[in-house]
């Protein structure tokens, strides 16, 4: 696995973020709002809010945060987190909510009395649907079991939990210290205050870590029966986030200790009982998201493997990006920018992009390879109403060559990653992508 490894994308949009640009407009996001008003009123909106803030910063973190204590900054950020609401409900009218996610950052930085602001806030802009999901990340560091039952009382019924690695002298290499005893008693209170569905998120290829080590951590973390488990792999871009140069005191595992670590990772989670979903995620058999591997609902957005509950989905916050279905646009990424736009009654559209038929082709594509390990082409031919073999003719003859021959099987019906190809589908992916042609590979590892 280690030797066909190279960089890509995660595509958790096509085309990927790196190619959004600067003459997407806030006009062009307002148009595709509007074009897309008879979908969000038939489907509802899926809802994500980033919340930035944190109270100290993990050294391995890619995500966009602001490290600060004074948590009166999170009043103001929601007040205008909720003006911006306000300029989508003018765009997008009277629609329902059928799904919520907060994230970060860490949503748990706000004070019970914000977090009940900004909830009700949004469900009196666009009202739950009757089946409706809201979910949120939370730091079990610094979250109180009083946050835990007010938003219980909120209506949450899906938290996901930080871990990333439970190993002492990993968690003092990444600058993040956090017991097995804080995590399990957040899973706990939450399941007794009445969340329906806890989640894990691991990172494997931190500094320090060993296959034993982390296999330590894995055993910990199925002792708490998380419904659903995210194993990443570790993402160095120092050249990107700085800070991440301050995990380097220790050796960053190499592309073949990454795939020893996956490999085990995997086989010790299925062994305990855990479906895979899509190439990085794990599900008990009885939660929605491993039936979505059986009914062929897979979804896959910025949020990573889920399941699609909504018609547009719509971000707000600094760095949120928003997919209406036909384009993808991100917000500034800095708070008094993104404030001054929308206090001026405008969209804080930072870049975006629309998509062409040839992009809503290949992402079409590139998401079935990565939600069902797999191509039918009389399938893709009727949905999209292309010839795919003749459309993709020189894909096809670059996935049939002997360098990519390990990844997947080619017949005249279908094309089926292998088990290898299963684990490098980003590579299979990556051999769709129009925008990378030409370009030398970029972004993280594919182990």
């Amino acid at each position: 696995m280690a030797r066909l490894a190279t960089r890509g994308p995660r595509y958790t949009s096509y085309p990927a973020a790196p190619f959004f640009t600067e003459t997407f407009t806030e006009e062009d996001a307002r148009t595709q709002l509007r074009a897309e008003r008879e979908v969000a009123h038939t489907k509802g909106i899926s809802l994500y809010a980033h919340i930035p803030f944190c109270s100290s910063l993990c050294w391995y973190c890619g995500c966009n945060v602001k490290v600060t204590r004074d948590r009166r900054q999170g009043l103001a950020y929601v007040q205008t987190l909720l003006d911006e609401l306000r300029l989508y409900r003018e765009l997008i009218g009277e629609v329902e909510l059928a799904e919520l996610s907060l994230g970060g950052g860490s949503p748990n930085f706000l004070d019970i009395d914000t977090l009940k602001l900004l909830t009700e806030g949004i469900c009196e802009l666009f009202p739950r649907r009757q089946d409706s999901l809201l979910g949120i990340e939370l730091d079990p560091r610094d979250t109180s079991d009083e946050q835990v039952r007010a938003l219980a009382a909120l209506g949450y019924q899906r938290l996901s939990v930080g871990v990333q690695d439970f190993d002492p002298e990993v968690q003092e290499t990444i600058h993040r210290m956090q017991s097995v005893e804080q995590t399990s008693e957040l899973m706990a209170g939450a399941r007794a205050a009445g969340f329906t569905s806890a989640g894990a998120d691991l990172i494997y290829g931190l500094p320090g870590q060993s296959p034993e080590t982390f296999s330590k951590t894995l055993d910990a973390v199925i002792a708490m029966a998380p419904d659903r488990i995210a194993l990443f792999g570790y993402a160095h871009l120092p050249q990107l986030r700085v800070h991440q140069k301050l995990v380097e005191r220790k050796p960053i595992p190499g592309i073949d200790e990454r795939a020893t670590l996956l490999c085990a990772a995997v086989e010790q989670l299925v062994g305990a009982g855990y479906k895979r979903v899509g190439f990085d995620h794990f599900a008990l058999p009885s939660d929605p998201l491993a039936q979505a591997v059986e009914d062929q609902t897979l979804h896959r957005n910025f949020q990573g493997f889920t399941i699609a509950r909504g018609g547009p989905l719509l971000a707000c916050g600094v760095t949120g990006i928003s997919d209406s279905g036909k384009a993808y646009w991100q917000n500034l990424s800095e708070i008094d920018q993104w404030r001054s736009e929308i206090e001026a009654g405008r969209l804080p559209v930072a870049r975006g992009i629309a998509l062409s038929e040839d992009d809503a082709i290949r992402r079409s594509v590139i998401y079935r390879l990565m939600c069902t390990g797999g191509l039918e082409f009389d399938g893709l031919d009727q949905s999209l109403a292309i010839d795919s073999r003749s459309y993709f003719a020189a894909e096809l003859a670059s996935l049939a060559s002997p360098a990519m021959s390990e990844l997947v099987e080619i017949d005249r019906d279908r094309l089926d990653l292998t088990d290898l190809g299963f684990e490098l589908v980003r590579n299979v992916s990556m051999v769709f992508d129009a925008y990378l042609a030409g370009k030398p590979p970029s972004g993280s590892t594919t182990i």
